[in-house]
């Protein structure tokens, strides 16, 4: 009866003596998990937001002839900065990718970004005796849309209004327009807060030129402004399922409810326009940087027990992870093409494209409300 409890004593035995050799700092370790979560967000986030705000920025304006002192017009433009370069994100030792590594617009199938406790002195990860596996717990990626090309759109009402002297302001809201498109993504999915919002001013300068002007050239500079921001609850059908380890010595509660995402953009262009009767042919640059932000509303709970990373022990050490997402980046892109806007009356039909630059298409829709009174 004495050796009937031997090989179960020899086996705790091993799994205390291989983790009381490693060299395990456990706090350190698991404050890497919001930097590497965070770098993958990013990479998951880029194809969007690398291309939104000088879509933005691009759905202004699509000929150089400001509106005159009072005009006022109303464009509906549609457009969208394209992207086929997906960006992977370099993570620290304590993590790897198991799986496909989707991005929003990339692989559809899911992975694992799997975080896993190292081994500090020989720099390789602490596992499981009893069943070979490493040691730590998966944290599941959101799905990919499965398309070989990343597509940034931007949608916006826009009210112009010509203030005189070659100067022109607009102005353009939009809330709700990701609350239906994202409408029945998933259970438990809810968002709280979505607007889309953008204004800018510009000055024809050559409406201080006249042997130009007369000759209907015009020089369009201007800057543009737009912001997007976005709150959304979420469930666990749509974070998943986080794995625990194969051991009770590690349990992982995750507590993620939500998310909150923040995009402003600032943008300079340029468009200089020739009027041949109803056409209006024009060559423009941009330029437009984006801040975005995305941060995690909850977190999750690690509960260690000491026996894990102590030579000596009993109970358990609990760490929270408050911000398992906590991005803050910027990007800025230069492009440049072609617009047309042809004007039929009150009515003008635009098109607007960059083919050699960065991508950028658009379509747009406008009608002049008033216009300039004859003296």
């Amino acid at each position: 009866m004495k050796h009937k409890y031997l090989p179960s004593l020899v086996l705790a035995m091993l799994l205390s003596s291989a983790v009381a050799n490693a060299q395990i700092n456990v706090a350190n370790q698991i404050n890497t998990i919001p930097a590497n979560f965070s770098a993958y967000a990013n990479a998951y986030l880029s194809d969007l937001t690398g291309h939104q705000g000088f879509a933005f920025l691009n759905n202004l304006n699509t000929t150089g002839d400001v509106l005159k002192k009072w005009e006022l017009s109303f464009s509906l433009k549609i457009g969208a900065g394209l992207s086929t370069d997906y960006s992977s994100p370099d993570f620290t030792q304590n993590f790897e990718i198991t799986g496909g590594m989707p991005t929003l617009f990339g692989t559809q199938k899911p992975g694992k970004l799997v975080f896993q406790f190292m081994d500090e002195g020989t720099g390789v990860p602490v596992v499981n005796p009893f069943t070979g596996d490493n040691l730590g717990f998966g944290l599941p990626l959101f799905p990919g849309l499965g398309t070989s090309i990343g597509i940034s759109p931007a949608l916006l009402p826009v009210f112009s209004l010509g203030l005189g002297y070659g100067t022109e302001v607009s102005v353009g809201v939009l809330p709700g327009a990701i609350k239906m498109a994202t409408k029945g993504i998933a259970n438990n999915f809810s968002i709280s807060k979505d607007i889309m919002a953008t204004i800018g001013i510009r000055h024809d300068a050559f409406n201080w030129v006249p042997v130009l002007h007369d000759r209907k050239f015009y020089l369009s500079l201007g800057i543009n402004y737009s912001l997007i921001s976005l709150g959304a609850a979420v469930g666990a059908d749509l974070i998943g399922e986080i794995d625990a380890p194969s051991t009770d010595k590690i349990e992982v509660t995750n507590n993620l409810s939500g998310l909150n995402y923040k995009s402003s953009n600032l943008g300079l262009e340029a468009v200089l326009t020739k009027k041949f009767g109803f056409l209006d042919l024009s060559l423009f640059s941009s330029w437009n940087q984006s801040n975005y932000k995305l941060l995690s509303d909850g977190g999750i709970d690690i509960k260690i027990a000491k026996s894990f990373y102590t030579t000596v022990g009993e109970g358990s050490d609990t760490y929270s992870v408050a911000n398992l997402i906590d991005l803050n980046q910027k990007n800025s892109h230069f492009i440049y093409g072609l617009a047309l806007q042809f004007n039929l009356g009150r009515f003008n039909l635009a098109l607007k494209a960059a083919p050699l630059s960065g991508h950028y298409y658009s379509l747009g829709l406008g009608y002049k409300i008033l216009k300039e009174k004859k003296a």
